[in-house]
């Protein structure tokens, strides 16, 4: 694993999670398309196999597996490791979109080595391999094949930067550096792996961003929706002065608007301006082939989103444990400077008839408790459609971006590459000040 606060000399080998205890899985399956590629370990025994389906299942709280007609039993721990260069394996089922709207499962061919034990009653699948490695596969992962060589490569020292800053640790008490999905980095093996992108990262291998010679924690999201926003705003912590309320246009635009006033907010969400994100740089129609194969087909600038009285209602009760009857009101309180939401005001009538206030703070809570598909982005508009009575039937938001909007923006970067813009121009665009270093 990874070690906090340590700026590596030389390529470290990493830990992903692939398979988390939270997706409640019992059961995997893992096949070895190429011959005697991989020798299996259960519980420290040894055995070459040869090419062949792997089933492991959980029972009383013990692991299970089968091999062909073997079966081995009340097992702790069932490893994989490659006998040849260019083995792998491919798993199913694998969750992606984990806790979000666009959630699935697919399967998903991982190299090098691979862990399997049981973690809370259910499994957990942990893909071990050097980091230039699951780089190469991250990069088409977050984003299409297709995307122009500066796109690849500045992905791929993004994901560098953000890995090895090593600031967030969300699955440290798992033994893992990362997981596969949204929450971390998207990594599906070397499903999409091309020599666009083996080349894209040997182009950057051993570089990342830093500031103040701490490697960068380079956040980013698929799509700002014209203005980036600043770390602190979005996470606990000092702000860190190269995630800065900065326009996504040329420098030369001199944009100065000031998204925290709600009057601007409510004209810039409903405007289509020129940014490199916007559909002014790319057509919308055109962007599916660029992004990662389990982005939705869709607007990621400007967008609308409905919902009833009853599912807000609903959703509401669960996420926040209250008595809601009906929602009379949301209004917003506090604004950050891409428009995204600080404070969030809810007005609603509990079971007793009782008028309440409910104050919704920070980006994520938002998108969190106004639709059960966890919002696009928190920078929106409230609509609402009234009965006879005047009471609310539904909600329409009318939003801008894809994500927190802090740090690199995925389909800004896009834009960018495909008009000419150089790997450090785009870095130097996103974070401000950093410095593009090689450190191994």
């Amino acid at each position: 694993m990874l070690q906090p606060n340590t700026i590596p000399t030389k390529e470290p080998n990493i830990r992903v999670g692939i398979i988390l205890p939270e997706d409640k899985q019992k059961n995997v399956s893992i096949n070895i398309p190429i011959k005697s590629s991989y020798k299996i370990e259960i519980d420290g025994k040894k055995s070459n196999i040869g090419q062949q389906e792997v089933n492991i299942n959980i029972k009383e709280n013990r692991l299970n597996c089968e091999i062909g007609t073997k079966k081995y039993e009340n097992c702790d721990q069932v490893k994989f490791k490659k006998l040849i260069e260019e083995a792998y394996v491919v798993v199913k089922p694998v969750v992606a979109g984990r806790v979000f709207h666009w959630k699935k499962q697919i399967e998903v061919k991982l190299p090098d080595t691979i862990e399997i034990k049981v973690q809370d009653k259910n499994l957990l699948l942990v893909n071990e391999l050097p980091l230039e490695d699951y780089l190469m596969c991250v990069a088409t992962s977050e984003m299409g094949a297709k995307c122009p060589t500066a796109l690849i490569e500045v992905q791929t020292v993004v994901a560098r930067s953000w890995m090895l800053a090593n600031v967030e640790k969300k699955h440290i008490d798992l033994g893992i550096d990362v997981c596969n999905d949204d929450c971390c980095q998207r990594y599906q093996g070397i499903n999409n792996l091309t020599m666009h992108s083996i080349q894209g990262t040997k182009n950057t291998r051993g570089k990342v961003i830093m500031y103040d010679k701490k490697i960068c924690d380079a956040r980013y999201s698929k799509s700002c929706g014209g203005m980036m926003e600043r770390f602190e705003n979005l996470w606990e912590g000092e702000p860190l002065p190269y995630m800065q309320n900065i326009p996504d246009m040329p420098k030369q635009s001199n944009f100065n608007v000031d998204l925290t006033k709600e009057e601007n907010a409510t004209d810039w969400i409903f405007l289509n301006p020129k940014t490199f994100c916007s559909p002014h740089t790319i057509d919308e129609k055109e962007l599916k082939q660029y992004l990662g194969n389990v982005d939705e087909e869709g607007k990621y600038f400007r967008w609308k989103e409905e919902i009833s009285q009853e599912e807000l209602t609903k959703n509401l009760n669960e996420k926040l444990n209250l008595n809601v009857k009906n929602v009379l009101k949301i209004t917003p309180r506090k604004r950050a400077g891409s428009g995204r939401m600080l404070e969030l005001e809810i007005e609603y009538v509990d079971v007793d008839d009782k008028i309440m206030k409910k104050i919704i703070y920070k980006d994520y809570n938002v998108r969190l408790v106004l639709h059960p598909k966890f919002l696009f982005s928190s920078a929106i508009v409230i609509k609402d459609e009234k009965d006879n009575n005047g009471l609310s039937t539904k909600f329409i938001y009318y939003g801008a971006g894809w994500g927190h909007g802090a740090g690199m923006c995925q389909i800004g970067a896009l834009g960018m590459s495909l008009k000419g813009y150089k790997t450090e121009e785009i870095l130097s665009h996103y974070y401000p000040d950093s410095e593009y270093v090689k450190i191994y």
